[in-house]
């Protein structure tokens, strides 16, 4: 069978079918011609590309072409853009343009037309909220309340009386949290006793710098993937909440004040880096076709290419993974509020805000997993060309699964991306 009838299609607008004596459509670049005198070539300047008209010469017959042509005017009048199946182009996103009916004495029981659609649709600016600048915004507040909270805490505490190897005690679990998560920390001391010594001489310095030191560090975002800035994020901020359930380790009550202000401290610094490093995740911009035509017969309709991989590989959020740091982090500011003055709790809570909203946002413009559970063992290749018609989405389905060998996807219960 010829190629041409595999790929012609039924011609429709919004669902609405008629039949095409002749279509057109103008292609090529707009061009703006420059002539110069005494000059043999002129400049052609390229003004971008033409916009698309498909035009139709067609008709609708029948014993019920009155009310076919009813619902195709309907269609026709119907504001904003809708879909229209083109005989030889697919499927395309249009707006309905100049179109004409008419009808003849000669030709009863038949109604003559001429569609122009234009490719493309009426848009207007729609202002959206930057969260990330809003959360951005929060973090100066943070970091002077941190501060306040911890210079409040040790002014109650007489430091000229505390003995160094009790203090050491008390601090060792929150150095083990630091030298694991804060690295500014490793440089202002370089050992638990350095610590313990910058805590009894001058602890408005040593939070002074820690904060300072934090809120300098170089940030990037690398990717939403495995690989990337937001893998250890999860675990930073379990291991912030778990840091609150630290009892005291010494009787003395200045000793247990010591530690928990540090512990306060630390907590802070860890959050501010969290938030910080949370400011650096961008909204996803992801386009997407419903139900495209095939690519042999598809009109690139805004002259780009997607190229082929995985969600993670080409900066998608899978919005699941998201949440759940959402959730670890705002958890990890409850910890850290429960055992705060009201004031410091009035940021964090409006940090925690900030940070909702933005995260949101971010899980909005991801994918979403669902179960999927293959019925035999199967190569990672053929499930996600069954998926998802591309076969190098394969890596994605191993990494997300720690399959341990992308040749045998087992047949038990995965998560994979539902788009």
């Amino acid at each position: 069978m010829s190629e041409w009838r595999d790929l012609r299609r039924e011609a429709s607008f919004r669902g609405v079918p008629f039949w095409v004596d002749s279509d057109s459509v103008p292609v090529g670049r707009r061009t703006q011609l420059h002539e110069y005198p005494k000059r043999d070539q002129p400049l052609v300047e390229d003004m971008g590309r033409r916009t698309r008209e498909y035009k139709f010469v067609g008709f609708i017959i029948g014993a019920d072409f009155i009310s076919q042509r009813d619902r195709l005017l309907a269609a026709l009048d119907q504001p904003g853009p809708g879909e229209l199946v083109h005989p030889w182009f697919g499927r395309l996103t249009v707006t309905a343009g100049d179109c004409d009916i008419a009808h003849a004495r000669n030709e009863l029981g038949m109604v003559r037309f001429n569609l122009t659609f234009i490719d493309g649709m009426l848009m207007f600016p729609v202002q959206r909220v930057n969260t990330r600048r809003q959360l951005a915004a929060h973090v100066p507040t943070l970091l002077e309340s941190a501060k306040a909270r911890f210079d409040a805490a040790m002014a109650k505490v007489d430091l000229a009386r505390q003995r160094v190897n009790a203090v050491r005690r008390a601090l060792s679990s929150a150095y083990a949290f630091a030298i694991n998560f804060l690295k500014p920390l490793t440089s202002l001391a370089g050992d638990l006793g350095a610590l313990v010594q910058s805590v009894i001489n001058a602890p408005g310095a040593l939070a002074a710098s820690l904060l300072s030191d934090i809120a300098s560090v170089e940030r990037w975002f690398s990717g939403y993937g495995s690989s990337g800035s937001l893998q250890s994020s999860r675990s930073r901020a379990r291991a912030i909440s778990a840091l609150s359930a630290e009892p005291p380790v010494a009787d003395d009550p200045e000793v247990a004040a010591i530690q928990a202000a540090v512990i306060g401290l630390v907590q802070d610094a860890a959050l501010v880096d969290l938030l910080l490093d949370m400011v650096e995740v961008p909204v996803a911009s992801v386009q997407s076709v419903d139900q495209p035509a095939a690519l042999s017969v598809q009109l690139e309709q805004d002259g780009s290419t997607v190229e082929a991989g995985s969600v993670m590989d080409t900066g998608v959020p899978v919005a699941d993974d998201i949440l759940a740091l959402r959730d670890a982090i705002s958890e990890a500011m409850w910890a850290i509020a429960g055992d705060s003055l009201p004031e410091h709790f009035g940021v964090l809570s409006d940090a925690r805000l900030a940070l909702d909203r933005h995260l949101t946002e971010v899980a909005r413009s991801g994918v979403w997993l669902r179960p999927y559970q293959p019925r035999t063992t199967v190569s990672s290749l053929v499930l996600a060309h069954r998926l998802y018609g591309d076969a190098l989405r394969s890596a994605e389905i191993v990494s997300r699964n720690a399959i341990r060998h992308p040749g045998f996807v087992p047949a038990t219960e995965l998560q994979v991306a539902k788009s």
